[in-house]
């Protein structure tokens, strides 16, 4: 019943040229439907990172991996990097490779 007098309070106004409440309400959905909102987006934006192939995936990784990379700090201990400790001289050992890799030619070496 309420739906009806809104329809024909809407015609008769309409008839008048006014515009009507129902009207400017179907304009503001319009407006809202022109303007994406943030569930909108998000939901874009999990759709453009879905697109992103697997190996494509490995290989940003990698680019990460080794930009933030650090030569100096991989072998070091959490007590040294602390501390601030730094050698200058490698240090001394008694290991050997093994024999039969001592005993092989340059070639062999080069080789491998």
């Amino acid at each position: 019943m309420a739906k009806r007098r809104a329809m024909e309070a809407q015609k008769i106004l309409q008839r008048k040229g006014k515009s009507s409440p129902f009207e400017d309400e179907t304009k503001k959905s319009k407006l809202a439907e022109a303007k994406p909102n943030l569930l909108v987006k998000a939901t874009q934006c999990k759709g453009d990172q879905l697109e992103i192939s697997p190996t494509e995936q490995i290989v940003q990784q990698e680019k990460e991996m080794i930009e933030h990379f650090s030569d100096r700090k991989t072998l070091m201990s959490v007590n040294e990097l602390m501390k601030g400790i730094t050698y200058k001289e490698p240090l001394l050992t008694e290991w050997k490779p093994p024999l039969r890799i001592r005993r092989m030619s340059m070639k062999d070496c080069d080789s491998i």
